[in-house]
């Protein structure tokens, strides 16, 4: 029974290491081309449990066994230090704060400010201009900005409790006269000198630049929501009550999610690629803030933040999570900046306004950093 028993848990181990392998894959395979490795890339934080799980298992018994998902855990180090940074001296802002070329940059999906009322508070959307307020940053981005005249949430309105940001770039994505609706919208207290959407694929997503004069040089600020996988609530219904039976429902609900992500993960790809093109063309020091709908074990992230840094892998500690939906939580929202910028205690912040957390980061911009 016992050597049963252990030939089961090896079997098991070699299976959930290559599990862990293959989800290696996932950030420098394209999912257009191959999915399998993108749906172990989601997977990954469980696949990376249970192997540790499993190490110690074997350490307990002290058996060689170990070194069957050790090896592979090590070898996904950087991986690791993606979800979990390992940030022991935490960043405080400090003295710093009164560098002169220190700013605050926040970036938040704020779920159309409940337009549609999920929280069942009409107070939400003052609740978030307030948190705003109350953060106090120099840039926000942010993503599913919403307003319409039919209930009082417009632009203007929206300007007025935001006062203390003069300059904004708003683009809506279903108006062409860019007046109303659901868009993306980057608030500064820096002048914004230019602005221009990217062209996406995508009938609810966007992404934008704006070039703007932070003291005397000039950064590119990238705001960008990716593709949202946009499950129907009997997506969500089914995956809150899923059993292992076979049922002809059950194949029709699991094709269906399966298609979803699919396309999703396909057109992230797409977007990244587009995104990561404007980046390697920009003659300014560049800010990437936004809503990615993909994990830091992903080929959309790893695309965009090729040759940049990720503020919270920098600067955060913790899992760090961003949605608060009904999906598992995963850290799906990102402040990512070039050189020679410099992060100092990146944040995500609980809040129950949206399905979203926000994040917020400080960043110190050196000297003589405009292209010349």
């Amino acid at each position: 029974m016992k050597k049963f028993t252990y030939s089961i848990i090896l079997i098991l181990n070699a299976v959930f290491a290559a599990g862990l392998l293959i989800s290696y894959l996932a950030p420098v395979i394209n999912p257009a081309r191959l999915m399998v490795p993108a749906l172990f890339g989601l997977a990954y934080p469980y696949l990376l449990v249970i192997n540790l799980a499993l190490v110690c298992y074997w350490l307990i018994r002290l058996r060689k066994e170990i070194l069957v998902s050790l090896v592979v855990i090590l070898a996904g180090w950087n991986h690791m230090n993606n979800l979990i940074p390992l940030n022991i001296r935490k960043q405080e802002i400090g003295e710093q704060a009164a560098y002169p070329r220190l700013f605050k940059i926040l970036s938040y999906n704020v779920r159309g400010f409940d337009h549609y009322q999920w929280t069942h508070d009409p107070g939400t959307r003052n609740k978030i201009l307030h948190f705003i307020e109350e953060q106090d940053p120099d840039i926000i981005c942010f993503q599913e900005f919403f307003t319409s005249p039919k209930r009082g949430e417009t632009r203007a309105e929206i300007s007025a409790q935001l006062k203390r940001y003069p300059e904004m770039a708003v683009y809506y994505i279903g108006d062409p006269a860019n007046r109303n609706g659901s868009g993306i919208a980057t608030f500064s207290r820096f002048p914004i000198i230019r602005q221009s959407r990217i062209p996406f694929n995508s009938p609810s997503n966007a992404a934008m630049y704006t070039d703007m004069l932070v003291r005397d040089d000039t950064i590119r600020v990238f705001n960008i929501h990716l593709q949202s996988i946009r499950f129907y609530k009997e997506n969500y219904a089914f995956m809150d009550t899923v059993r292992l039976k076979y049922s002809h429902e059950q194949v029709r609900e699991i094709k269906s999610i399966g298609s979803r992500l699919k396309t999703a993960f396909a057109l992230r790809a797409e977007q990244a690629t587009m995104i990561a093109g404007y980046i390697r063309n920009s003659p300014y020091p560049v800010i990437v803030a936004g809503d990615f709908n993909d994990t830091p074990q992903s080929f959309a992230y790893r695309k965009i933040r090729r040759g940049l840094h990720d503020a919270f892998r920098k600067a955060g500690r913790g899992f760090g999570n961003t949605y608060a939906g009904e999906m598992p939580s995963f850290r799906i929202d990102y402040i990512i900046y070039s050189d020679p910028m410099i992060p100092y205690q990146c944040r995500r912040i609980k809040t129950d306004y949206s399905d979203h957390f926000p994040v917020t980061t400080w960043l110190y911009l050196p000297e003589t950093t405009s292209a010349e």
